[in-house]
């Protein structure tokens, strides 16, 4: 199971925690504008705030080696992002309120990627799992992180087109075998006579994802049986169409809140010179300039002004 959750890790700024900010600030000496914070917790942030929460382009590096870049809104990831997890799994697309939320695509350890809809943190509505050991791609509906609704598996032989269920196949479908034929039948789901497990239905989520998947096979003590009715010639007519989902009102926030870059911060009350580089020294911290994941490209320097050599800011020990 990979890290996907790590992205609820508290990122320490608040009201209770001080640290020490390095940047800019307004009138009521809020944080505001560009700056650096390095945080009690170990984690570091640099980037753009408003009335004293990340709000805008900000890169937030957390103590044990994940890392965020991208946007914010109120203090939370809120837009377009990459999220890097100390697994090595790595999830770019949108965010919502600090959710994945949105279109997204999660690559993760084993080589495996979901491209798709997310809802939540969890793959809901159409996505394509690739299965990278086996070479099979599920295409489909998901519901709460689960295939449920019509699908496609390619293998690298025969396609299935079919219902599925609780990331099984059930119910009527066809498997069709490119220029040769389509079989139709249907999958029932039955008590597979090797175990005599009970089967436990309130498996926590993150059990369920990997038992149910192609990766770990179907749960214990029940199995997808297929059941062929007829075969027929392979036609490029009767192949049925690929799945689709028409789109639905988000469930967070109102629906007119949707998901879209803050460029809407600027820089107010610029104090004193100072430069951040010795105060990054004195903490240990590489500087971001030297991204081990990738160097700051040009368009997320536009975002957050960071490129330029940081003037006239004052340290201050205060929240």
């Amino acid at each position: 199971m990979s890290d996907e959750n790590i992205n609820k890790e508290d990122e320490g700024e608040g009201e209770n925690t001080i640290g020490e900010y390095l940047g800019q600030r307004n009138e009521l000496k809020q944080r505001h504008g560009r700056g650096r914070a390095f945080l009690p917790n170990g984690d570091y942030y640099m980037g753009t705030y408003s009335k004293g929460l990340r709000n805008g382009w900000g890169w937030y590096i957390f103590k044990g080696g994940a890392q965020y870049k991208g946007d914010y809104k109120e203090g939370m990831k809120h837009g377009i992002g990459i999220f890097y997890y100390p697994d090595g799994s790595i999830y770019e697309g949108q965010w919502k309120k600090d959710y994945r939320h949105g279109e997204g695509i999660y690559k993760y350890p084993n080589g495996d990627t979901y491209d798709g809809s997310w809802k939540v943190d969890k793959r809901n509505g159409l996505g394509n799992y690739h299965y990278k050991e086996f070479n099979v791609k599920f295409l489909g509906v998901w519901v709460d992180g689960k295939m449920n609704g019509l699908g496609k598996i390619t293998y690298p032989k025969y396609i299935y087109y079919g219902m599925f269920e609780d990331n099984m196949p059930k119910g009527k479908g066809c498997f069709v075998f490119p220029d040769y034929c389509i079989q139709y039948g249907h999958y029932v789901i039955l008590k597979n006579p090797e175990y005599e497990e009970e089967i436990k239905e309130d498996l926590p989520l993150d059990e369920q994802e990997e038992k149910f998947s192609l990766r770990e096979g179907f749960p214990k003590g029940i199995v997808p049986v297929w059941r062929p009715s007829k075969i027929g010639k392979f036609s490029l007519d009767l192949v049925p169409p690929d799945p689709k989902l028409e789109p639905t009102p988000s469930s967070i926030g109102s629906t007119e809140d949707e998901i879209k870059i803050d460029t809407s911060i600027t820089s107010e009350n610029s104090q004193q010179n100072k430069s951040l580089t010795d105060a990054e020294s004195e903490h240990g911290i590489v500087s971001p300039r030297s991204d081990p994941v990738g160097e700051i490209t040009d368009e997320e320097a536009a975002a957050a002004d960071i490129l330029t050599p940081v003037e006239d800011l004052e340290k201050e020990d205060s929240p």
